[in-house]
């Protein structure tokens, strides 16, 4: 299930249901907020299914984490209650999304579908500081744009506990 954005950045492209954490808010929670306050529906955190970790590097150069959860289970009818920033809910298939989905959502999607955890994924037209200062953009392809184009194109690992605990 995606969202359309009515706004920039990326106004008219799908895009996850999701947001930024809240102080002192745990992950688990702020995604069944945002299952709320986007969607509409209520998910219990015993719902959600951890489907996947991307570390990608923003438009501006940023590096970010996307947590990505999964759910089968939900109440209500899931409909668009924020219209000043999401215009319509489409159902995909996670297999073939659609050529109008955001970057980061696709390379989520194809993720979820590979049955990957980790991913590690630089968006178009990502900037570093270097390349600000030499003023230029990157040079070769990003990794996102060849998965965008090729579904079986992945750059991912598995995922390891680097806190020695299970």
């Amino acid at each position: 299930m995606l969202v359309r954005r009515t706004r920039c950045p990326d106004q008219g492209r799908l895009a996850l249901v999701g947001g930024r954490l809240r102080p002192a808010e745990w992950v688990d929670e702020a995604a069944c907020r945002g299952a709320y306050q986007i969607l509409g529906i209520q998910v219990g955190v015993q719902d959600l299914e951890l489907s996947g970790l991307l570390h990608y590097r923003s438009e501006d150069g940023a590096g970010r984490l996307c947590i990505v959860f999964a759910t089968q289970r939900w109440s209500g009818q899931p409909r668009t209650t924020a219209a000043l920033e999401y215009g319509e809910v489409v159902w995909v298939d996670p297999g073939g999304p659609p050529a109008d989905c955001r970057p980061l959502t696709h390379a989520a999607l194809n993720q979820y579908v590979g049955g990957t955890l980790y991913a590690a994924v630089a968006m178009p037209e990502a900037r570093t500081p270097e390349d600000e200062t030499a003023g230029h953009r990157q040079g070769p392809e990003s990794e996102l744009a060849a998965a965008a184009r090729d579904p079986d194109h992945t750059t991912t690992g598995a995922f390891r506990n680097t806190r020695g605990t299970q």
